[in-house]
């Protein structure tokens, strides 16, 4: 009997391990429904993983450039929500698919905070690279995971000018309900596990303990950073940008009352504190 219950709970494990990898760990490449309004222009980035991928649009004006990030399990063209009123205000915008998402490569090994971070700065060279594109101020505007690893990459790489993060998991209890998405499951054990095999698997864990740990990366954010959470967000609930408004050095944190995790831009104030945060970077403004 005992032999049994052993194969049984093995056959547990590896069901559990198959699922996790496949339903959590490995987001679903959604295709691009959506395509922005002309003119545009379909890019491609080498990376050090693969093929990044993403749509340029250019403003008259042109200000400076925004990356536009989004989040885990998602693509490009969701950001269009932000993009024609960074373009209106004179911006150039750039949306990207990170690696493992949309039409950019898949990785061999597993798609990772890590490569999140990876996308944004093959971004960023793409963006100094080409002279057409007003790299003279650059800044990211990431939604959710994809504002995570732009406040890594804000607290390493001295090269933008501004960072907004949109729905920002700021804990790693937060990193596990965005990712399992309509998983529910308990943190403790059961999160806390999925998110230590996440960056287990993905050759991150002792980074993201280390020299990743958020509390030391919300700190020491190199540029201006603004943060907007919705209060009735599911995913990554209020209290957690506590973090943010106690412990760290972000410039501006924001409370709006939209519904859910993806409609901050919905609140009829959002762009009045987006560009209000974007202009205070200006002129020698900072932190």
């Amino acid at each position: 009997m005992k032999y049994f219950l052993l194969i049984v709970l093995i056959m547990v494990v590896f069901f559990m391990r198959h699922y996790m990898v496949h339903s959590v760990f490995t987001p679903q490449k959604r295709v691009n429904k959506k395509s922005p309004s002309l003119p545009y222009e379909n890019i491609e980035m080498e990376g050090a993983k693969g093929t990044i991928r993403g749509w340029l649009k250019k403003s008259e004006k042109a200000d400076g450039c925004f990356i536009l990030v989004h989040g885990w399990g998602s693509n490009r063209s969701v950001m269009l929500r932000y993009a024609d009123s960074l373009i209106e205000k004179g911006y150039d915008v750039l949306l990207i698919d990170v690696l493992g998402h949309g039409e950019s490569d898949s990785v061999q090994k597993q798609v990772s905070i890590e490569t999140f971070v990876m996308s944004i700065q093959a971004a960023i060279d793409f963006v100094e690279a080409r002279s057409e594109v007003n790299s003279h101020a650059i800044y990211v505007l990431g939604h959710s995971m994809g504002g995570l690893a732009a406040s890594i990459v804000n607290a390493t790489d001295p090269r933008l000018n501004g960072l907004i993060t949109d729905s920002m998991p700021t804990s790693l209890e937060s990193i596990s309900k965005s990712m399992a998405g309509k998983v529910t499951l308990p943190y403790r054990p059961f999160g806390w596990l999925i998110v230590s095999w996440f960056l287990v698997r993905g050759g991150v864990f002792f980074k993201a303990r280390g020299e990743w740990h958020l509390e030391k990366i919300f700190n020491q954010q190199l540029a201006p950073a603004f943060s907007i959470h919705s209060d009735l967000d599911q995913k990554v609930p209020i209290s957690s940008v506590d973090v943010l408004m106690n412990n760290s050095n972000f410039k501006e944190v924001i409370k709006v009352k939209t519904k859910g995790h993806h409609n901050c831009v919905q609140d009829e104030h959002f762009w009045q504190h987006v560009f209000h945060f974007i202009e205070s970077t200006k002129g020698g403004e900072g932190l």
